[in-house]
């Protein structure tokens, strides 16, 4: 598990295994803190509003988002499978996206 990964998640544990309940997350959490247990994660959708903080990205031949805007702690145990990594182009929007949403 590292920066950048694509990874299908459980998004709340408590609810059980229903399929709604899984959806694709980006790794945000540097690799200083790779070894905490939970780890900081932006999800992925395939729709979206017009937001300066949704980056449009292409994963498996489908168009998506990845919303800064929802970022969320996950535990490792919610992480099910990793499905790839996010494109080098796109990890840079992303981490200008970061550093713009969260200017002071």
């Amino acid at each position: 598990m590292k920066r950048f990964d694509i990874w299908l998640v459980m998004k709340n544990s408590k609810n059980g295994r229903v399929v709604d309940n899984l959806g694709l997350c980006i790794i945000l959490t540097p690799e200083e803190l790779k070894d905490l247990p939970s780890l900081i994660v932006a999800p992925m959708t395939t729709s979206s509003t017009n937001l300066p903080s949704r980056i449009e990205c292409h994963f498996e031949g489908s168009k998506g988002y990845i919303m800064v805007d929802q970022i969320r702690e996950v535990e490792k145990s919610s992480f099910i499978k990793k499905l790839g990594e996010l494109e080098q182009d796109i990890q840079v929007t992303l981490c200008d996206c970061l550093q713009e949403f969260f200017a002071l």
